[in-house]
C-alpha cells in the first residue's frame, strides 16, 4: 500500500495554505494568509475562488459541518467553521459568504471544529480556553481555562467529552460533572496536533519531539513512532480507523493502525500543517507551507483469497490474477474506485456511483447495481449474500444485485467499524452503539424476496460486559448459527442464536482477536504468546469436553495487537503487531473431520480418526456423533479418549431404545 501524490507546478495560493477539508468525496476547500477560501474539483482538475476575505483574515483552522441524516431528513445545512488569528471564528456558507463572526479568544483561535451530531461546536484559543457554542454561534459554556495555550482541541466521537492540550499534556475533559479529567504526560516537547478515530476509539498526538504517538482513551500508550528529524505538524485518522497520516516538514507517512509504516514520502512542500481524508477513506489533502494543496490516493491494496489475488493499481484500474493458473487480467471501472472485498467466490469492487459483482469463474461479466450514495465504508462478503455499509444506511444484497433487506442500527452506519459488525449467509450481528452490551442479531432472506427495514426477525443479546468484537459462524443452518464475542476483558464468549434461552457460555480469556473459518465450525482464537482452536464450540456445556477439543500452539515474536486475517484449511494466517504476516497450521485434521461430518460422512470421519491416532481428533469425533445421535461411533471414540462412564452410558441406550422400538 503506498500514496500516489499529486500537486500543481504552480500553487493557487500565495504564502502558507493553512487549513483544507472535505466537501464531498470529489471537493476540497483549501484557505491561506492569502485570505482566499478556494474549491478543488478534483473530477476535473478545476479550481476556483469561492471569496477573497478581508486584509485581516489569517485562517488557522477549518471545519466543514459533518454529513449526518438527521431523522432521515437529508436536508441541512452546509457551512463552513473557521478560526483565525486575530481570535475570531467565522462561519461561511458555500458561496463563501460570512454568516457570522464572533470574537472567542484572547490572542489566536487555534482550533475550531464542528461536534460528531452536528449540535454546536468548540473552539480553543491561545488564552488557554476551550469553549463551546450552540450551531448559531452563541456561547453555551466555558468548558477550560488554563494558563497555558490550547493548541489544538477535538470532540470525542460520542459528543461526551473534549480531548485538548496543555503543553506536553494530554486531558480529556468529561462534559459530565461527575466524571473525573483525564491527564497524562504524552510527549517531551510541546502536542502540536491530536486526532480521535471513532471506529477503534484510540487518539494520535503528534508533537515539537518529532514523535507521533497511538493512545487509548484511558491514557495507555498503545505505540510510538520513531524519532523525525522535524515536528510533527498534522495528524490524521482514516474514517475506518485502520491507517492513519502523519505530516512535518518535506515529509508524509502512512501507517497502519498499530503504528508500522506502510510507506514514506518527502514532498517539497515545506511543513504540512493540515491533513484531511475523504469520508471514503481513499484520499487525502493536505495544506502546505509553500502555498500547494497536496491531493494523494491509496493505490496498491493487496487482497486474497484461496488463489486468487487482487491489486488496486490505480484510481480506476484493478488487477486480478488466478496464482495457479497463472491468469491474469486487468480490470477498468469508468469511475474511481473506493472498497475492494475479495471471497466466497466473488470479487465486489464498489466506485462512487456502482457496485460491481464479478464472479472469480467470469471476471469480464459483472452484475451492477447503482448506489445511495458515493460513500462506502465497508463491504462484508458471505456465503449467499454481502453487506454495504454506506452514510445512508446499511444494505444486504444478493449476489444477482437484488436488495434483500435494509436494517436499521442507528443514525450514523458510517461510525459502525469492522470489529462491531459481522455477517452470516443468513443472519447479521451488530453491536448497538448506544449500548455497547447490546448485539442486535438480523435474519436475512435467504431467497429472492425484498424485504423492507421492519420485516426483519431481530434478535436481541445483551451481555453482561461492554462487548468489543463479534463474529457470526459462517456454515451450518439458521437454527444452530453461532455468534461468538469479545468482551471488554477480553473473554471470549459463544452463544447459539436461536436458542429460545440465549446462554452466554465461556470458552477462554485473554483472547486478542476471533475468527471463524469459511468452510466449517472451528472457531480460532489468538492470544499474545499463542494461538487456540475451538473444534467443537457447542461442547462449551461440558467443561472436560472442551478442553479436550481445544488446540493450542505457542507462537513468539507476535507483537503488539496481532491480529486473526483468516483460516483455510485449518491455516491461521496471523498479521503480527509490526506488519508482517505468518501462516500457522492450527487445525489441519480437526477441520478436515469437520467436513466429513457436515456432509453426513461418518465412515470416512471414523477412517481419518484410526489413521492419525490424534487424542484430540478422536475427542472431536466423540462430541460430534454423540450430538448427531450417532451412537455406534460415539461409543469407539468415547472408548479412545478413555470416557469410559460415556461408553456405559450409550451401550445403556443402545441396549434400551431397541426393547422401547419393539413394545
Amino acid at each position: 500500500m503506498k500514496l500516489k501524490i499529486s500537486f500543481l507546478k504552480e500553487p493557487k495560493h500565495v504564502g502558507v495554505v493553512s487549513c483544507v477539508s472535505w466537501n464531498n468525496t470529489e471537493d476540497v476547500f483549501s484557505c491561506g494568509d492569502d485570505h482566499k477560501l478556494l474549491k478543488w474539483h478534483l473530477v476535473n482538475g478545476e479550481c476556483l475562488v469561492v471569496a477573497t476575505f478581508p486584509e485581516d483574515f489569517y485562517p488557522i483552522c477549518m471545519h466543514l459541518f459533518p454529513k449526518i441524516h438527521i431523522g432521515g431528513n437529508k436536508h441541512q445545512q452546509d457551512v463552513i467553521l473557521i478560526a483565525c488569528a486575530d481570535g475570531k471564528f467565522h462561519i461561511v456558507n458555500n458561496n463563501g459568504r460570512i454568516e457570522k463572526s464572533v470574537t472567542a479568544h484572547q490572542g489566536a483561535c487555534l482550533a475550531a471544529q464542528w461536534s460528531p451530531d452536528g449540535a454546536g461546536f468548540l473552539t480553543a484559543g491561545e488564552d488557554g480556553f476551550v469553549k463551546v457554542w450552540s450551531r448559531n454561534g452563541l456561547l453555551r459554556s466555558v468548558v477550560i481555562q488554563s494558563d497555558e495555550p490550547c493548541y489544538n482541541a477535538i470532540w470525542s466521537p460520542d459528543n461526551s467529552s473534549i480531548l485538548y492540550t496543555k503543553g506536553n499534556y494530554l486531558v480529556i475533559k468529561h462534559l459530565s460533572s461527575t466524571s473525573k479529567v483525564t491527564k497524562w504526560k504524552a510527549h517531551d516537547g510541546v502536542i502540536l496536533s491530536i486526532a480521535w478515530n471513532a471506529n477503534n476509539n484510540l487518539i494520535i498526538s503528534g508533537s515539537e519531539d518529532g514523535f507521533s504517538k497511538i493512545w487509548d482513551s484511558f491514557g495507555q500508550q498503545i505505540s510510538v513512532s520513531v524519532k523525525h528529524d522535524q515536528p510533527i505538524t498534522s495528524v490524521s485518522w482514516s474514517p475506518a480507523g485502520d491507517m492513519f497520516i502523519i505530516g512535518s516538514y518535506n515529509l508524509l507517512r502512512l501507517c497502519n493502525a498499530n503504528g508500522w509504516s506502510h510507506c514514506l514520502d518527502r514532498p517539497s512542500t515545506g511543513s504540512v500543517y493540515s491533513i484531511a481524508w475523504s469520508s471514503d477513506g481513499t484520499q487525502l489533502a493536505a495544506a502546505c507551507a509553500n502555498g500547494h494543496v497536496l491531493f494523494a490516493h491509496i493505490i496498491d491494496r493487496e487482497y486474497t483469497w484461496k488463489n486468487y489475488a487482487c491489486t488496486q493499481i490505480g484510481r480506476k484500474v484493478v488487477s486480478i490474477k488466478d496464482i495457479l493458473t497463472d491468469q491474469n487480467d486487468q480490470l477498468d471501472y469508468p469511475d474511481r474506485v473506493i472498497q475492494i472485498a475479495l471471497g466466497f467466490k466473488h470479487l465486489v469492487i464498489a466506485t462512487v456511483k456502482q457496485c460491481f459483482i464479478h464472479k472469480l469463474s467470469s471476471w469480464n461479466t459483472p452484475v451492477t447495481f447503482d448506489l445511495k450514495e458515493g460513500t462506502i465504508s465497508m463491504i462484508l462478503l458471505a456465503e449467499r449474500c454481502m453487506c454495504v455499509v454506506e452514510r445512508a444506511g446499511i444494505s444486504i444484497y444478493s449476489y444477482m444485485g437484488r436488495l434483500l433487506a435494509s436494517p436499521r442500527c442507528g443514525s450514523r452506519p458510517e461510525t459502525i467499524g469492522r470489529a462491531a459488525i459481522s455477517l452470516g449467509p443468513d443472519s447479521l450481528a451488530i453491536i448497538d452503539q448506544s449500548d455497547r452490551k447490546t448485539i442486535h442479531v438480523y435474519d436475512l432472506p435467504t431467497g429472492l424476496i425484498v424485504r423492507s427495514s421492519t420485516d426483519n426477525t431481530v434478535t436481541k443479546l445483551v451481555h453482561k460486559m461492554t462487548v468489543s468484537n463479534v463474529s457470526l459462524s459462517q456454515t451450518g443452518s439458521i437454527s444452530e448459527r453461532q455468534l461468538a464475542l469479545l468482551d471488554y476483558n477480553r473473554d471470549l464468549y459463544v452463544v447459539t442464536v436461536r436458542d429460545t434461552k440465549c446462554k452466554f457460555m465461556k470458552l477462554g480469556s485473554q483472547v486478542l482477536s476471533i475468527i471463524w473459518s469459511a468452510d466449517t465450525e472451528l472457531l480460532v482464537g489468538l492470544r499474545a504468546n499463542s494461538a487456540v482452536a475451538w473444534c467443537c464450540t457447542h461442547a462449551a456445556t461440558q467443561p472436560d469436553w472442551l478442553a479436550l477439543t481445544t488446540v493450542s500452539k505457542d507462537i513468539s515474536d507476535l507483537g503488539r495487537n496481532p491480529s486473526l486475517l483468516s483460516v483455510e484449511e485449518g491455516v491461521a494466517c496471523i498479521c503480527r503487531g509490526n506488519g508482517s504476516l505468518l501462516h500457522v497450521s492450527l487445525a489441519a485434521f480437526p477441520e478436515k473431520l469437520l467436513k466429513h461430518v457436515a456432509d453426513n460422512m461418518w465412515q470416512d470421519a471414523l477412517q481419518l480418526c484410526r489413521t492419525v491416532e490424534d487424542e484430540t481428533l478422536w475427542a472431536c469425533l466423540a462430541v460430534l456423533s454423540w450430538q448427531h445421535n450417532q451412537l455406534a461411533v460415539a461409543e469407539e471414540a468415547f472408548a479412545l479418549i478413555h470416557q469410559y462412564y460415556q461408553v456405559c452410558y450409550i451401550q445403556h441406550l443402545r441396549s434400551t431404545i431397541p426393547e422401547k422400538l419393539s413394545t
